[in-house]
């Protein structure tokens, strides 16, 4: 007896050392298992929508109006394709919700080398033939010196849209769709 507890008070830091590991191995797998898979849609372009940039390219259609209807999957796509087109984008997995009130959308964000989860909600609303985005609700795991910064470019992104080559007249949003309506400049 007096063999083993020698043998054990020899090598204390070692047996420390061996149960925090040991610990840590379960504090990551627990973890990790708990970890959702990330929502993943195609990445496809909603066929309406190739057709109207297919369209605008064409030129000589100033003053047509054109008529785009997407639901939740067509919408996660189209997004989809365009994340993918531009990587530099931190942003993947689009899920998108559609009702009367708002819109929501959630995914996965790289931000300082960290995938995190994050979501908001949003009014769309058109003014001047432009979309207007109320953002309601944001959900970032960030500071709020950061998360400030960031929501205000993504305001200013948003202000961008009139740079578009396509004047909004309306959108009716309904549960799982949006109807959007507009004039080519």
């Amino acid at each position: 007896m007096r063999k083993l507890r020698s043998l054990f008070l020899k090598r204390l830091n070692l047996w420390i050392g061996l149960a925090l590991v040991v610990a840590n191995v379960y504090a990551w797998t627990s973890t990790l298992l708990a970890a959702s898979a990330p929502y993943v849609v195609a990445p496809i372009r909603a066929p309406q929508v190739v057709a109207l940039l297919d369209k605008i390219g064409e030129g000589g259609h100033s003053g047509e109006t054109w008529q785009v209807t997407l639901t939740e999957l067509e919408a996660e796509q189209t997004i989809t394709w365009y994340l993918q087109r531009y990587p530099q984008i931190p942003f993947a997995h689009p899920r998108v919700k559609i009702t009367p009130d708002y819109v929501s959308g959630e995914g996965d964000a790289t931000i300082a080398g960290l995938r995190v989860h994050v979501g908001g909600k949003a009014r769309v609303t058109l003014k001047d033939g432009l979309p207007l985005v109320q953002i309601l609700e944001l959900s970032l795991p960030l500071p709020a010196p950061i998360r400030n910064a960031l929501e205000d470019e993504m305001r200013v992104q948003l202000h961008r849209a009139d740079a578009l080559p396509v004047r909004f007249t309306s959108a009716k949003w309904g549960n799982g769709v949006v109807v959007v309506r507009g004039v080519i400049r």
